[in-house]
């Protein structure tokens, strides 16, 4: 039995306060479509982060979204300049949280 603790709960988490500072008034107001964006984000993240408890395999694909996220973020920050810096730093997390998933899962494998 594996005593080790699941990663994903506090990666998500991170992750999921992370998109919070982003969708601050001023990017909800100046960003509409984007800030919507977000919030579908931050609705998948909860979702992931019940999803792990629910079925642990399920993480390749969470690996998968959190870096397709991350591409989206950057490509966000492109656009919108005022709030580049948060959405550059929201890609970073995204982006280790989905590394940090994808060799815990890989560490966590039956050797063969």
């Amino acid at each position: 039995m594996n005593t080790q603790p699941n990663p994903a709960h506090q990666v998500l988490e991170t992750a999921k306060l992370s998109l919070q500072d982003v969708l601050d008034e001023t990017f909800r107001s100046e960003a509409n479509a984007e800030a919507a964006t977000l919030d579908r984000m931050l609705v998948h993240l909860k979702n992931m982060d019940a999803a792990i408890e629910a079925a642990p395999d399920v993480q390749a694909n969470i690996v998968k979204r959190l870096g397709d996220f991350a591409v989206t973020a950057s490509r966000m920050a492109v656009h919108n300049l005022a709030a580049a810096p948060k959405l550059t730093r929201l890609a970073d997390v995204l982006r280790a949280a989905s590394q940090r998933l994808r060799e815990w899962n890989g560490s966590q494998q039956p050797a063969t």
